[in-house]
């Protein structure tokens, strides 16, 4: 079955789903759901993204992410991946835990960030793994006790509470009063499918009906440039006879940048400008022009390991980190 479409946009708003395959139980105990938060926390940091809402369901899950410069799949497939195979080996099960991968949508800021993070911290009540939003408030298993600032609440290493209540207000108290009250409001006004919070339009996109196509929650003026950059990332998307070509393309620029000869940059070395060059070579075969990281390995004649490295040295953030450094 081809996957279904997903949008890739660095510094993007994110809901992300995962289901179990055929409704079994994705969290078993509370030590399964440890390990699942470890290693959302440990991805959180290596891929330096913001988790502003987060809610563990007996075969699901959600989160509402803001991506850096990597992708989203870079954090989900560690995650998923790592849980999955800590799962099937704890209870001697085979055969993939999760359905479809994940699904992710592409979400405008601020109002539907706001409606967003409800939905999430709602899937509780609506589960009725709890009665009362003063319930919720003491519930282990979701961001929602971060949020209002709830003593022991889980979830305070990697929710980003402040960022995430600026949404509802400027300061602190009146944030947590507004969003207390947005809540109770959906409390009274919930309806049979997703607790009042969201239109049927949007109910639409989070059920993945329009099945082929990347999901997006915003405004006309929102869908329609989120789906002309998608446009433009497949048609980043080459072939793989074209794979030489562009790492050529790229290993041109890049030699001219750090005023290289052309076979300098395939020789290794320290935290030189060659070094440099290099991490900004594969950062822009992978992350830019989307070429695989075995590809850029046979390339340059080294593992997968040290591509993946030299990824990460070759962001933005880490280029910036080395400023100071004399390359002359």
């Amino acid at each position: 079955m081809p996957h279904m479409a997903r949008i890739e946009s660095p510094g993007s708003l994110f809901h992300v789903m995962a289901h179990s395959v055929s409704d079994k139980q994705l969290f078993i105990d509370d030590d399964d759901r440890y390990d699942f938060l470890s290693r959302f926390e440990k991805g959180l940091r290596k891929c330096d993204f913001q988790c502003y809402a987060w809610a563990l369901m007996d075969n699901h899950y959600h989160l509402l992410l803001r991506t850096s410069h990597l992708p989203l799949h870079k954090l989900m497939r560690s995650l998923n991946g790592g849980y999955a195979g800590r799962y099937n080996r704890k209870y001697k099960k085979r055969g993939y835990l999760f359905q479809d991968r994940f699904k992710s949508i592409l979400c405008q800021q601020q109002d539907y960030a706001i409606r967003l993070i409800k939905y999430i911290h709602f899937n509780p009540l609506r589960a009725r793994k709890v009665k009362s939003l003063e319930e919720l408030g003491n519930y282990q298993w979701c961001g929602h006790g971060s949020l209002i600032g709830s003593s022991g609440a889980l979830g305070q290493n990697f929710l980003n509470r402040e960022q995430a209540l600026r949404f509802f207000g400027a300061n602190e108290w009146g944030a947590v009063t507004d969003y207390l009250k947005s809540m109770s409001e959906s409390c009274i006004s919930r309806d049979h499918e997703i607790a009042g919070i969201l239109s049927a339009i949007e109910a639409t996109e989070l059920t993945g009906s329009c099945k082929g196509f990347p999901s997006v929650i915003g405004d006309p003026d929102f869908v329609k440039q989120a789906l002309e950059n998608y446009k433009g990332y497949l048609n980043r998307m080459h072939r793989k006879a074209d794979y030489p070509i562009v790492l050529k393309r790229i290993e041109s620029k890049v030699c001219e940048k750090y005023s290289l000869k052309s076979d300098e940059l395939k020789k290794r070395g320290r935290m030189d400008k060659r070094s440099q060059a290099r991490a900004d070579f594969c950062y822009q075969s992978h992350i830019q022009e989307l070429i695989p990281l075995a590809v850029i390995a046979e390339y340059l004649d080294i593992t997968i390991p040290p591509v993946a490295a030299l990824v990460e040295r070759g962001s933005p953030q880490a280029v910036q980190r080395c400023d100071s450094l004399d390359y002359a």
